[in-house]
This record gives C-alpha cells, sequence and structure tokens, in this order.
C-alpha cells in the first residue's frame, strides 16, 4: 500500500518535541499514586472535551500493574502515567486475560451525551499526547496497543487500535471488524522515542462505504486518508481505552526464549475528544493546515 502526500505542509507545533532532557528526571521520579476520582480530576483539568473517563478497565491488575500521575507533562502539570509487568492479568465473569495471554494497563472513556456510550455517522476529532521511554520494552511479535476503540452493548471486536511494534506506531483496521486487515505505519520507532508525539484522528464512524472516512495526523503530518466502511458494528455504541494492552504473549515468549515479559511504561497526556477540529486543537490555523493536506491511499 502506498502513499503520496500531495500537499506537504510545514506545522509549527513545538509541543510534539519535547526534547530528552527530561529522561533523567523520568527514571528517578515517584509517581503518584492515584484514585479513580483523582485520575478523573486530572482529565478534566486537561479539558477532554466530549471524552468523560468512566472507570479503570475491569480488566486492569491494580496489584501488579499501576495507573499513577506524573510529573512528566506536556499539557498541565500532570500525565498519566501506564505501567505493566510480567503477570499483570486479570479476570472476570466469562474472561480471563491470564488465559489468553494478555497483560493491561487500561483507562475506560465515554462520550458525554444522553446515552453516554460513543454513535456513529457523526464527526468525531480526538487528540493524544503520547510518550515512549528510551528504555521502552517492545514486546514484538505480540500485539500492544495504546489507543483503541470497542463495541459495547453487547461487547463486540475492537474497531481500530493504535499499536506499537518493533518497527513503530501503527493505525490498525481490525480484520476482524473489516473485510481486510489494513496496518498502516505512522512513525518509526527510533522517532517516537524519548519525546512527546501528537496522535489527531478524525472520523465520522460511517457504515457506508461511500460516506466512511479515517484521518490521522502524527505530529502535524498526516498519515492515514482512509475513505470507506468506517464502522461495521450495529450494537448501541462503543467506547475508547487507552493505555497499554498486550496480547499474544506467547508469541513474545516463544520467539526470544524469556519465560517472563519486561516492564512497559508509557505516558499520556492531553487527551480531548469533540466534534471539530478547533474544539479539539482550540487553533484556526492548524486545523486548516490538517484539512489542507491530503493522501492518496490505494
Amino acid at each position: 500500500m502506498k502513499k503520496y502526500l500531495f500537499i506537504p505542509v510545514i506545522l509549527l507545533i513545538t509541543a510534539c518535541s519535547a526534547t530528552t532532557s527530561k529522561l533523567g528526571a523520568i527514571a528517578s521520579e515517584q509517581p503518584i499514586k492515584a484514585s479513580i476520582s483523582a485520575l478523573k480530576s486530572e482529565a478534566n483539568k486537561d479539558a477532554d472535551g466530549k471524552l468523560y473517563l468512566e472507570e479503570l478497565h475491569a480488566l486492569n491488575n491494580s496489584n501488579v500493574n499501576s495507573i499513577t500521575l506524573s510529573d512528566h507533562a506536556i499539557v498541565g502539570k500532570k500525565s498519566f502515567r501506564f505501567e505493566v509487568n510480567h503477570g499483570g492479568c486479570g479476570f472476570e465473569d466469562g474472561w480471563s486475560d491470564c488465559e489468553k495471554q494478555r497483560e493491561r494497563a487500561e483507562l475506560y472513556y465515554q462520550w458525554k451525551n444522553d446515552e453516554t456510550l460513543e454513535s456513529w455517522k457523526q464527526e468525531k476529532w480526538y487528540r493524544f499526547y503520547v510518550f515512549i521511554p528510551q528504555d521502552y520494552n517492545n514486546l514484538s511479535p505480540s500485539k500492544t496497543s495504546l489507543i483503541q476503540w470497542k463495541g459495547v452493548n453487547p461487547s463486540k471486536n475492537v474497531l481500530v487500535m493504535f499499536q506499537t511494534k518493533d518497527r513503530g506506531l501503527y493505525f490498525n483496521m481490525n480484520g476482524s471488524a473489516f473485510n481486510q486487515e489494513r496496518w498502516y505505519l505512522i512513525k518509526s520507532d527510533k522517532d517516537m522515542r524519548g519525546k512527546w508525539t501528537e496522535i489527531v484522528f478524525n472520523t465520522n464512524w460511517h457504515p457506508g462505504a461511500d460516506k466512511g472516512y479515517f484521518k490521522v495526523w502524527i505530529d502535524g503530518q498526516m498519515q492515514v486518508d482512509y475513505k470507506g466502511i468506517a464502522n461495521t458494528y450495529n450494537g448501541k455504541g462503543f467506547s475508547l481505552r487507552y493505555g497499554i494492552y498486550s496480547s499474544h504473549l506467547d508469541r513474545y515468549r516463544s520467539s526470544t526464549g524469556n519465560t517472563t515479559h519486561p516492564q512497559r511504561v508509557v505516558y499520556f497526556d492531553g487527551v480531548r475528544g469533540d466534534t471539530s477540529c478547533k474544539k479539539v486543537l482550540e487553533n484556526e490555523v492548524t486545523c486548516s493546515n490538517l484539512l489542507s493536506q491530503y493522501l492518496k491511499d490505494y
């Protein structure tokens, strides 16, 4: 699949390129233990827009993994620090992450409307800042999701994910939800480490082949410009989960010979969702620059 950028645009988004000079502070910091109410308070301080932090994911194992507040921030004074360790798997009625070769530390978001669930056929914009430390342990060929949207009521397949693999950050259209699995490499691993990455995602979650779309900008540059079916789910809505979600962990053990999974740490900040670019980014010039870009998607 080839992509060609026809209108190159240089954006002055300085917030996305925090230098590695802060890495020493990250290594020595003491993350602040946080209740769900403290995490919600921080999300509100970051002006999360139409998104609503509902709860910790029910399958988080808080005895092994942690979601804490960190001083390493790009928006405001705090960020969310996600840590996953070996054996950090949870279980609930009818499902066990331990049996399914999964470990996670995720936050569960919904949308601020009357039904609390995100609906389709409406324009949505999202912004995430993600920081991958220099010493981040990538567990390829296992899968690690940083951001995902999944159908709920009833629970259904994941629609799309932002995943880290050995080559870098990917935007993935899930093959079990779409007729064709699609992978877009949107930032290399070496360019991700030690700096904040801005992800801007725009969709209308539309099931129509002639109406749906996915658009992704990384640090102000368009990387995905997909047009086609953007939702195959017919339930009551879907939800956003982000953090660290490792799956197929047996692949990592088989390929490396290791019997344990190394620690994984990722930071998120400035997470926001709303119905327009201007509401999310609060800058008409930046939004105009983003929307002036396009790609050919083959």
